[in-house]
């Protein structure tokens, strides 16, 4: 279909549904979260249209998720949606740069550690270090963007109520409050969060704890300038015996939700009105000052992922395909790298450039860093654990004499300070955030996976192997210094030459790829063998998502050569011809 046609069903405010009548499109995305939205504007950067529907009426308006890691800035940036006005948008290193263990929050404070890599030293490694914004401010950019797009129609108010599998592609029942209609799509991206009903529908299970904890959000909005800016901070743990839970700031002059455990054996959820809320909130302040309750919500903390992450021409994405533990802040960026490895893949075989073996590569790419992401979640909700131990003491009898008396002179404790210290790798995750890498059929010769227990979640070192991610490298082009990242095609293949490879370069440039030779496109302080490991007159494919997917040494034929590294990565017919990558 073209763009013209596309543009009839343009529809960003309200319903998408014309009553019994049948209407066409690529792909349905189904929930317009951040995943959902990613995806369906990952969709349009590569020309396929798609059709993004949400059940609520409006956006949320709970602060939610906050933390926005590089790599999903980046992936933001690569389409159109700039990642230095959403950094702006958010919480600057200054007011969100500390997590901090506290009685209350007017005080006792017991220690506090960095939150991330905020700071000039990520710049080394990322053109975007990490910010905190709250997801509704997060969503606007993304709204903006898809509004302005036309190959997404955005309808609201629209419920996925079915999905049915057939020889063309899916049929799915969309139910909003014009009535019900049925729409004809090539695959469904169901992205429709932790409770999805469409993975339930699918009937793939969960696997991991389905609640480890159960939690009362309360949004409340307060200026709380004068209670922390002797000691700002974007997570405040809460350890007084009277109170319970985290404070998560992400506007200290206004947005602040508190993090409540309670036992649904003892209480209900629907018990905490605002009128039971208001003293949970005062209490975790400790302080006189004027606060207003917005949002009031139960959730459960759980760690689980889905066992299968595709069923057919269906595919689960962000919270839908994993719920991991909020320590760490790895859910909603983790969600959306799964939508930038799913819409290349999509767009691929929409667009018959690879097969339909293409597609199974995501499951087999994602889920690992799925796993290794919850595990790491699970095991930073527990080490916290080891904080209560210190300050409840071993005898519960004696548990409030014991929390007073270590209150009154927290410097006086030899154990608290290595509790305290032992929750760095908690607000450490670098590695985790840009050291994924991948072992799929969609690669060539990728070496075996790190087993996730053997992860340094750290320790980032970027890596020219296959699977890894292309590293940031601060370069000169056209008289400017910019990231590498942002001079590969993000629509397509990029070949990276060696200052030496006029063969892979013009190979690449015959068959009407982008590709970037070093040294002439592109200025390094390094040396280009030192730094990929490859001679001058090798290359470097990648991927439209950033990976590299092969690497290429002196040719023997590049032309050919390149073709079939391509159909062997796209899962179409290879060429009988030996290889040549190393």
């Amino acid at each position: 279909m073209t763009k013209v046609i596309y543009e009839r069903y343009l529809n960003y405010e309200s319903n998408l549904i014309y009553g019994a009548r049948m209407s066409r499109h690529p792909v349905l995305v189904a929930g317009a979260g951040p995943v959902g939205c990613l995806a369906a504007l990952l969709l349009a950067r590569q020309g396929v249209a798609s059709c993004l529907v949400d059940r609520r009426h409006s956006p949320g308006t709970a602060p939610k998720a906050h933390a926005v890691n590089p790599r999903t800035l980046e992936i933001c940036d690569s389409i159109g949606v700039s990642a230095a006005a959403l950094r702006r948008a958010g919480a600057g290193a200054n007011d969100a740069g500390f997590v901090r263990f506290m009685g209350r929050l007017a005080g006792p404070e017991f220690g506090a550690l960095p939150y991330e890599r905020q700071d000039d030293a990520a710049l080394a490694y990322t053109p975007f270090p990490l910010t905190n914004i709250p997801q509704p401010v997060f969503e606007a950019a993304l709204f903006e963007a898809i509004a302005a797009e036309p190959l997404i129609s955005f309808a609201r108010g629209v419920a996925c109520t079915g999905l049915e599998e057939n020889a063309g592609g899916v049929a799915a029942t969309l139910h909003g409050e014009n009535g019900t209609s049925r729409l004809e799509c090539s695959y469904v991206i169901a992205a429709d969060g932790a409770n999805s009903r469409l993975r339930e529908a699918l009937c793939i299970a969960m696997e991991g704890p389905e609640a480890l904890q159960h939690y009362i959000m309360i949004h409340f909005e307060a200026d709380l300038r004068g209670l922390t800016d002797a000691r700002p901070g974007v997570l405040y743990f809460l350890f007084d015996p009277g109170t319970s839970g985290v404070l998560i700031a992400y506007d200290r002059a206004k947005t602040w939700v508190l993090m409540h455990p309670y036992d649904p054996a003892a209480t209900t959820p629907e018990s905490f009105d605002e009128a039971k809320c208001r003293p949970l909130v005062e209490a975790a302040i400790a302080a006189p000052v004027s606060f207003s309750i917005r949002n009031i919500s139960p959730w459960a903390m759980s760690a689980q992922i889905a066992e299968r992450y595709r069923k057919g021409r269906i595919f689960l994405a962000g919270d839908a395909a994993h719920r991991f533990p909020p320590t760490g802040g790895l859910g909603l960026n983790t969600g959306a790298v799964d939508a930038q490895n799913l819409a290349w893949k999509l767009a691929a075989v929409l667009k018959g450039e690879a097969g339909p073996a293409l597609l199974d590569t995501y499951e087999a790419e994602r889920r690992p860093v799925a796993i290794a992401n919850s595990e790491q979640s699970l095991m930073n909700a527990s080490k916290l654990f080891d904080i209560f131990g210190v300050l409840y003491g071993s005898d519960p009898a004696r548990m409030m004499e014991h929390y007073t008396a270590l209150a009154a002179a927290p410097a006086g404790s030899t154990e608290l300070p290595a509790a305290i210290e032992a929750q760095r790798p908690h607000f450490d995750s670098f590695n985790l955030q840009l050291g994924y890498r991948y072992c799929s059929a969609a690669l060539s010769d990728a070496p075996p996976l790190v087993p996730a227990s053997e992860i340094d979640i750290s320790r980032y070192e970027p890596s020219w192997d296959v699977g890894a991610h292309l590293p940031h490298r601060w370069v000169s082009c056209g008289g400017k210094t910019v990231s590498l990242l942002s001079l590969r095609d993000p629509a397509g293949f990029t070949l990276l030459a060696g200052p030496a490879a006029a063969a892979w370069a013009g190979a690449a440039r015959a068959q009407g790829m982008h590709c970037l030779v070093a040294g002439e496109d592109f200025a390094d302080s390094e040396d280009w063998e030192a730094l990929t490991g490859l001679s001058p007159e090798g290359a470097l494919l990648l991927r439209a998502d950033g990976h590299i997917a092969c690497r290429f040494g002196a040719p023997i034929d590049a032309p050919r050569e390149l073709l079939r590294r391509k159909a062997l990565l796209l899962g179409l017919p290879a060429l009988a011809l030996p290889a040549h990558a190393i």
